[in-house]
This record gives C-alpha cells, structure tokens and sequence, in this order.
C-alpha cells in the first residue's frame, strides 16, 4: 500500500481528515432537511477520499470521489427544485394557510396534478368503498354522514376523502355536496404519481393531518366551520 503522505501535505492535517469526514457524516445524519443532509455529505467524503488518496488506499478514495459527485448533483437538483417560485396572490393566500408546509414550488406541482370543478348533488364518498379522488373545497359545503346520521359539515378549506388516503382503506362514511360546491379534485392515479417523492409525499401527508387536527378541534367546539369561501385561481 502505497502512502503518499510525503508529498507537500500537512502531516498533521493528513491523521485528522478522516475524523473531520466522519464528524461530518454523523452531524449529516442528524440533519432532518435532505438538501442539508446531501451538502454535508459532500464535505464529508471529500475528507474521507483525501485521506484514502494520501494514505494511498486508491479504491476508497474512489468510491467516496464517487460518493461526491452523486450528492453534488442532488444538492444542484434540490437547490433547482426550490429556486425561488412566485405565486399569483390567489395561490400564495392559500398556500400560506392550508398548504404551508410544502414548498411553493411542490404546491405548483401538487397543484397541477388537480381539476377544478363545479358540482352539485354528487357523492364524493360511499361508505364502504374505494374513494376514486382526494378533494379540497373552495366554496360550498359538503355533508358527511354514517348511516343516514349527519356526522358532520364541511366547508371551504377542508379536504374531503383525505382518511382513507392516508389510511389506504375505504370510505368510512358517505360526503355528498350540499347545493353547488366549486373544490380541486385530484385523482388517485395522480396521487400516486406523488407518492415516489418520499419527502414531497410525507409533506403532503402532513398537510393532510393538520387538516385532520382541525376538524377534530372542530368538533370538540374548538373551532367553527369556514363560512367564506377559498379564493383561488
């Protein structure tokens, strides 16, 4: 094993890069944002294919170089992907209350995957079945009953179906419009396309537990039903 720690090179800095990559890798686990965690992992095992490199290990060298390249071209996808978005006044107002915890740009594409429509006397859920979609109200108000006993009233700034979404099961009551109602309709099929974004799909699943949150608070009296209706493009 060839080491080539006598050329020109810190003799003291050589030893302490592998613990300064090492350090680097336990602090990148700690990180809970991925572009963080991607970005220390660069450092990282940059330290670490130095110091195989001077102590002529060649094959670890090479395997952390490659290491490297990988992370820097997420971090240069991620940092892309969150480039700064600006959105339409309509759509900033309700990402900022109901869809926050995405970021604009993961909003645009969650919200291009919906349709928006109008409908009225339709059933969105039945109980015991498969829901075809996930729906979010932006005006009107939809019913939601269990053996023809009214549960509950949903309005502008709830999800619809978003239960069985999270739970994978089927319908636990039935949701029909209560007169006309206008709401984004995104279908399952769409939806699945999110789900191979891991972290794209647990803020989604995050969006939809707050909403969960709200109306259970809701229906302890914690809070009263949206009576105005959701602007949006």
């Amino acid at each position: 094993m060839l080491d080539r720690a006598a050329k020109p090179v810190s003799t003291m800095l050589i030893p302490n890069l592998v613990h300064i990559g090492y350090s680097l890798m336990l602090i990148a686990l700690l990180a809970r944002d991925v572009l963080w965690l991607r970005l220390i992992l660069v450092f990282a095992q940059t330290n670490l294919s130095l110091y195989s490199y001077f102590r002529g290990i060649d094959s670890i060298a090479a395997w952390n170089a490659a290491f490297v390249v990988i992370n820097t071209v997420w971090v240069i996808r991620i940092l892309r992907e969150r480039r700064a978005v600006q959105l339409p006044p309509e759509l900033a107002a309700l990402h900022d209350r109901y869809f926050a915890a995405l970021s604009p740009p993961e909003f645009l594409r969650l919200w291009g995957l919906g349709e928006r429509q109008i409908l009225s006397g339709t059933a969105l859920t039945r109980q015991g079945q498969a829901t075809p979609a996930l729906y979010f109200l932006l005006r009107g108000a939809v019913v939601v009953r269990q053996q023809n006993r009214e549960l509950a009233r949903l309005g502008a700034g709830d999800f619809v179906a978003e239960m069985s979404l999270l739970t994978g099961a089927t319908a636990t009551a039935d949701a029909e419009t209560d007169g006309e109602v206008e709401l984004m309709r995104w279908p399952s099929d769409k939806l699945r396309q999110l789900r191979r974004n891991a972290t794209l799909w647990t803020k989604i699943q995050s969006v939809l537990g707050h909403d969960l949150v709200v109306k259970i608070q809701r229906a302890s009296g914690g809070t009263e039903l949206a009576e105005v209706p959701v602007q949006a493009v």
